[in-house]
């Protein structure tokens, strides 16, 4: 639906006088979307409400790059936050007319008390989590970080906040991604002292991120940002592009989901490249490998770049400055048909399926299982060699076996290269 050219739905250079110059906006010229936000506001006795496409100046990136990393700040102070899940676009409104539910009352045969029966709608999940709001990208970072949300669906308004969901039913539910993402103090479950809880929860939030959509796939690392540095405290690591120093070498062991379908290389510009070993470099879900929590031998020369580069108060990396990390850089036997001679094939899984794997094939091997032959590693292609020194950029990740690895037996040890 194309807007009338009499109303106002976003602020750019061009009309921004008509907010400064007078004494405010009549909310008529507003989309209709907007008008109920305001009657929202207004019914509640609140004097202020945000509206990204009017708060932010649109079509400038200066403005937006700043707001856009306010918005952790803008949510977790505002009182609550309006999500419209029943509102199709910004001139649909969700303050709609709904479908009067049949109520049959009934008394105690002493007449004592008198029940009101009725048919039951509360389904959250489907009303809510499986909503086409909650699946835009940016929605999950401002539910998370919100104190409480009023979530407006076609069938009902929920109330969402840390001490659980209430229905317009007078219904009390449970959901266990609200309690994660509703919590006022989020993420203060995963401040527990279980590593594999810790893991759970942010290895499926980034999951769950990777399935949205985005306008501009170049929002991948920003859209999440609040969110992310809130996991960096709550974790007290540094970290950044979906990584924490804390499970660094865990962490870059994720592949793509479908397994039909290619991760799309995301085209950053030069001041805000992610570097090719963060999920955020494309474009597509993603799922973490399964990775037991024992009997597993971590390589420990695979070096964490954030163990010494400098970084912002919050712990949280610059996006506009790329970092690589070193490791030992081993080859693959591709002469060697390990499906035939080992229980345990090789199993390579590429981020590009159009991209034809060349011989020699590189990889970093990131850890091994104790208790089983099998080898968790990151597939390499090569980039460029700088003094000696060889870059590869990530293509995929690979279970292997040590059979399926040549052995180096240089004098040096292995080979030492830099992964961007």
């Amino acid at each position: 639906m194309k807007p009338d050219a009499k109303t106002f739905y976003l602020t750019t250079s061009e009309n921004r006088h008509l907010i400064e110059c007078t004494q405010g906006l009549d909310d008529k010229l507003l989309p209709k979307t907007f008008q109920d936000a305001v009657r929202v506001t207004r019914k509640l006795g609140l004097r202020y409400v945000w509206i990204d496409s009017l708060c932010i100046l649109q079509k400038t990136v200066k403005d937006w790059r700043r707001e856009s990393q306010r918005m952790e700040k803008v949510f977790s102070f505002a009182y609550f936050t309006i999500a419209a899940s029943c509102a199709d676009h910004m001139f649909d409104g969700f303050l709609k007319m709904r479908r009067p539910r049949e109520v049959v009352t009934m008394t105690t045969d002493d007449d004592d008390e008198t029940f009101h029966i009725c048919e039951d709608i509360n389904d959250f999940d489907h009303d809510v989590e499986q909503g086409e709001l909650n699946k835009r990208g940016w929605v999950l970072q401002e539910r998370a970080l919100s104190r409480r949300t009023v979530h407006f669906t076609k069938t009902q308004t929920y109330w969402e906040c840390g001490s659980g969901i209430r229905c317009e039913t007078f219904a009390r539910t449970t959901n266990r991604k609200s309690a994660f993402l509703g919590d006022s103090d989020f993420p203060n479950a995963v401040k527990s002292d279980k590593q594999g809880k810790q893991l759970a929860l942010y290895h499926g939030l980034y999951e769950r991120y990777s399935s949205l959509g985005l306008s501009n796939q170049t929002d991948r690392p920003v859209a999440i940002a609040g969110l992310e540095r809130r996991l960096v405290s709550a974790l007290k690591s540094p970290g950044g592009y979906g990584v924490m120093h804390l499970n660094f070498s865990r962490d870059l062991l994720w592949q793509r989901q479908d397994q039909s379908r290619s991760l799309e290389r995301i085209s950053y510009d030069n001041l805000s490249t992610v570097p090719s070993w963060s999920w955020m470099a494309f474009h597509g879900e993603i799922r973490y490998l399964n990775v037991p929590l024992g009997n597993v031998i971590w390589e420990d020369r695979v070096v964490s770049p954030f163990e010494s580069s400098n970084q912002a108060a919050s712990g949280v990396f610059d996006i506009q400055h790329p970092h690589e990390f070193v490791a030992p850089i081993s080859t693959l036997n591709t002469e060697r048909n390990s499906s035939l001679t080992t229980e345990r094939p090789r199993l390579l899984i590429q981020d590009d399926l159009n991209v034809l794997l060349q011989a020699p094939l590189k990889c970093v091997v990131v850890a091994r299982n104790t208790k089983e032959p099998q080898i968790y590693a990151i597939l390499l292609k090569p980039v460029k060699e700088e003094d000696g020194v060889e870059t590869f950029e990530r293509s995929g990740v690979a279970y292997l076996t040590e059979d399926d690895l040549l052995v180096n037996n240089s004098e040096g040890g292995p080979q030492i290269g830099r992964i961007c």
